[in-house]
């Protein structure tokens, strides 16, 4: 899997602390075009000079690194080093290197940095709409494999075989996030928390807004959070790193058929039994490493694999949407109600669902809608968000409806989020019930909203009042302009 420096698009983030948190010592910081994608920067700090030079420190140590590692630059060592057969190289490529082959011998050849050529094959494959020749793609891989590649850090020396060119993204922006961190804890030691994020990629250290520790949202298919504060989806870190790939817009299309942009280094061809794998860990390239490693594994071999790890967790799902999980994933988890709580507070076996659609417009300059979706009490309450989806967390404004009620004080219940980028398409949300503390609700009058707003686009708003009781209803919404069919459900799964 090539996750892309200057073309990264897994998720972008918003971030708020937790109602009644008090934020006068939390910093955030956003900035689009960082690494082809964007980068959030929360900062616990005494003062907001502290956190700005924790900042220009991370903005710093990042320009640094890209100019080591960018394969679209021509000018980036990794870029020269491709160029050359024997070449001199900085420390930080000798790390990431070394990391890259310890891991292809602990993965078996799923992780591996050596397969540029295959990947620029299938570049080549999309560009032109013909799709590579699978036996050649399956000898090129093979020598790939057996290559020799010496990395002497002694004299800071990489030869690289003509079979062999780098392409180190799947590990490197971890690393990146690692000596980020580091570089703004030596420039402003007086930050007693920091949480950084690139592209959905997360890295922690020291005190979080939620009792000392990070909320992180883990969603599939969204930038900003369907599940976004549901308890299922969420997980609570103290210093360390959550990494989430998967299926997303760079995926290719070839012949009309989309095919992963996750490569098998095996055979040089796309694979598809895993929808997205998070892992957590103490550092962020061990998290974006396996995170990329996982979805080309076989599901026991790589679940075998993070359970040999210590304190390093994972959870995979699969095309079947089944969650398969180590078995400390559970302890990551915010506390929250029983299911038995749960299931008490309407019929056993209903579900309350949200099915609705994400048009794909034919617009040149077409950006992916804001999305909110909550439900509040028949007072107009806040009762849970269901999601916060868009690119920005400032462009949220433009759904005002949330906004203006909502927005301005609950913000989101999670620091950052972990996951690939929203496309176009169907999409479906499950309430269990519960508010966004974790309460069970009663039986009673609720107001479902969705409300979307998309940049040089149009607004739409639309409300649902429902009773939750034992009777089951449906409820159906025409397509609007900004939303598709959307279609309200409460009743037995059955």
């Amino acid at each position: 899997m090539r996750k892309t420096l200057s073309g990264m698009a897994l998720t972008s983030v918003l971030l708020a602390m937790l109602p009644g948190v008090a934020t006068a010592d939390m910093f955030k910081r956003h900035h689009d075009h960082v690494l082809g994608t964007s980068l959030d920067i929360v900062v616990n700090a005494p003062s907001e000079i502290d956190a700005n030079k924790a900042e220009e420190a991370i903005l710093k140590e990042i320009e640094r690194l890209r100019g080591v590692f960018s394969t679209y630059d021509n000018s980036s060592e990794i870029s020269r080093l491709n160029r050359s057969i024997d070449t001199t190289v900085s420390d930080d490529m000798v790390r990431v290197l070394e990391r890259c082959e310890a891991y292809r011998m602990q993965t078996s050849n799923a992780l591996s940095c050596r397969i540029g050529s295959l990947i620029d094959t299938w570049a080549v494959a999309e560009r032109e709409n013909k799709l590579p020749n699978r036996p050649a793609m399956r000898i090129t891989a093979g020598e790939i494999r057996r290559a020799s590649v010496e990395i002497d850090a002694g004299k800071g020396t990489v030869n690289r075989p003509d079979e062999v060119i780098f392409a180190t993204d799947s590990l490197a922006k971890g690393y990146i996030l690692d000596t980020a961190v580091e570089a703004a804890i030596a420039a402003s030691p007086k930050v007693s928390g920091l949480l950084m994020n690139i592209g959905g990629d997360i890295r922690t250290w020291g005190a979080g807004p939620q009792d000392g520790q990070w909320a992180v949202a883990i969603t599939r298919g969204s930038e900003l959070g369907e599940g976004g504060s549901a308890l299922e989806g969420r997980v609570q870190i103290n210093e360390g790193a959550v990494a989430t790939s998967g299926s997303g817009p760079r995926d290719r299309l070839v012949g009309g058929q989309p095919y992963s942009h996750v490569i098998s280094p095996a055979d040089g061809w796309p694979v598809f039994h895993a929808l997205t794998a998070t892992v957590y860990a103490s550092d962020a390239i061990t998290a974006d490493a396996l995170a990329t490693a996982l979805l080309v594994m076989d599901l026991k071999r790589g679940l075998n694999l993070v359970e040999s790890l210590p304190g390093v967790e994972a959870e995979i799902v699969t095309e079947d949407e089944r969650h398969h999980q180590t078995s400390g994933w559970g302890g990551l988890k915010p506390e929250g109600k029983a299911t038995s709580e749960i299931e008490a507070s309407w019929p056993t076996g209903y579900e309350f669902s949200i099915e609705f659609e994400i048009p794909d417009q034919d617009i040149a300059d077409y950006e992916r809608p804001y999305v909110a979706v909550w439900i509040a009490d028949k007072d107009r309450n806040l009762v849970r968000i269901l999601m916060l989806a868009g690119q920005q967390a400032r462009w949220m404004e433009e759904n005002y409806y949330w906004h203006r009620r909502f927005g301005r004080k609950a913000g989101s219940l999670v620091d950052a989020i972990s996951g690939p980028t929203r496309r176009p398409g169907q999409y479906k949300l499950v309430w269990d019930g519960r508010t966004d503390d974790g309460h069970t609700v009663g039986p009673g009058e609720y107001i479902l909203h969705l409300e979307a707003a998309r940049e040089h686009g149009e607004h739409q708003h639309e409300s649902v009042t429902f009773t939750l009781s034992a009777d089951a209803f449906n409820h159906e919404i025409e397509p609007g302009n900004e939303l598709g069919h959307v279609s309200v459900r409460f009743g037995s799964t059955d």
